[in-house]
């Protein structure tokens, strides 16, 4: 016999519907810790019956089907924002949402999130912090120019960048070296200059964490084989992929990452609009970088680009921009299912024999 057991657990309880063919439904409510529900669930399969269970995606859910894991036959996360047609009710609560959840369950029809190892997911967490910590250091910088601009200096006092070396000693003697700031905006960019400072740190100590762990992974290499590709889209992508043969196709593999437009279809009216935006944001963030690079070093993919662009008009560039980042998924895919490096003269012929199939 089946059992399909949905949980719905928030901070403070979980609770659970069981759905089982010919019998009624039961409800429990268990507390939201581990132990209680490996205890309810080795209960449940006590009798000998094969039990399924599913819960929603959350930030401790990886967690929780690690820990789960041995206790059932199977666990499907599910995903929430493709069940929003399931919750367009006048009533809701606990003990339904998770009754929904079993029924789809039993019925084949939850909408499963993927769930990559321990170790990728920490591989993802590392990229999302470090990620974090560059637009940390980028808010701090903007901070230390408007301090700057407060007080006159709208350059620095050595040419070139602001934030090399000897910029940065001027800024520091500007602010008395920290010692005894004679007024707020010296404080404020002492403090400033710190904080850099500590940020800094931390995103070479992450990057290099990062680079080591890459030079692991096969994939890599590969990747960066694609000129303008770097070490951070190539593992932000190898990351958020994990197993290339769970997609079927290149406009699957596009969709993942919400690259694809939404689609508006009514009768004979087709429209579509702009891409969804599903998905992991650091990859789409890193292949937009990245694509600007690919135009510039790659004939192949410069070329795409001016057509997309529509012979330079300005409004079309990002339009063109994002095409080639969905085409760069493309190849990426087409690399790591092969694992032939990046060709040239393929990518060309391939370019080309698409701009005729559209025109034909």
């Amino acid at each position: 016999m089946d059992k399909y057991i949905g949980f719905d657990i928030d901070s403070k309880k979980a609770v659970i519907c069981v759905v089982q063919k010919g019998e009624k439904e039961m409800y429990s409510t268990i507390g939201c810790d581990i132990q209680s529900m490996r205890k309810y669930l080795k209960q449940q399969k006590a009798d000998g019956s094969k039990v399924h269970l599913t819960f929603e995606i959350s930030g401790q859910a990886g967690f929780i089907y690690d820990s789960l894991i041995d206790c059932v036959d199977t666990i499907t996360v599910s995903n929430p924002s493709k069940m929003t047609w399931i919750y367009r009710t006048a009533k809701k609560n606990d003990r339904i949402d998770s009754r929904k959840q079993a029924v789809l369950l039993s019925i084949g029809e939850i909408p499963a999130v993927h769930m990559p190892s321990l170790e990728v997911r920490q591989w993802r967490n590392m990229i999302l912090h470090r990620r974090n910590l560059v637009n940390k250091v980028t808010e701090v910088k903007n901070k230390i120019r408007a301090v700057l601009k407060s007080q006159g200096f709208t350059r620095p006092i050595h040419r070139g960048s602001l934030w090399k070396r000897v910029n940065r000693t001027w800024m520091s003697e500007l602010c008395g070296g920290g010692v005894n700031p004679a007024s707020l905006w010296q404080m404020n960019l002492y403090n400033f200059m710190e904080q850099l400072g500590l940020l800094d740190g931390q995103v070479k100590r992450v990057t290099e964490y990062l680079d080591v762990y890459l030079s692991k992974k096969a994939g890599g290499g590969l990747l960066m084989s694609i000129p303008g590709v770097g070490p951070r889209t190539a593992e932000a992508v190898l990351a958020y992929t994990d197993d290339i043969n769970r997609f079927g196709s290149s406009k699957e593999y596009c969709s993942y990452f919400g690259l694809t437009p939404r689609l508006d279809e009514s009768g004979t009216s087709r429209r579509l609009g702009h891409i969804s935006k599903l998905g992991p944001s650091v990859v789409r963030w890193v292949l937009y970088e990245s694509s600007w690079k690919v135009v510039r070093k790659s004939k192949a993919m410069r070329a795409f680009y001016e057509r997309v662009m529509s012979n330079g008009q300005a409004g079309r560039k990002k339009i063109a921009i994002v095409a080639v980042c969905r085409k760069l998924l493309s190849i990426m895919r087409a690399m790591m299912l092969t694992g032939e490096m990046f060709n040239e003269e393929l990518v060309s012929r391939e370019c080309g024999n698409e701009q005729l199939r559209k025109a034909s």
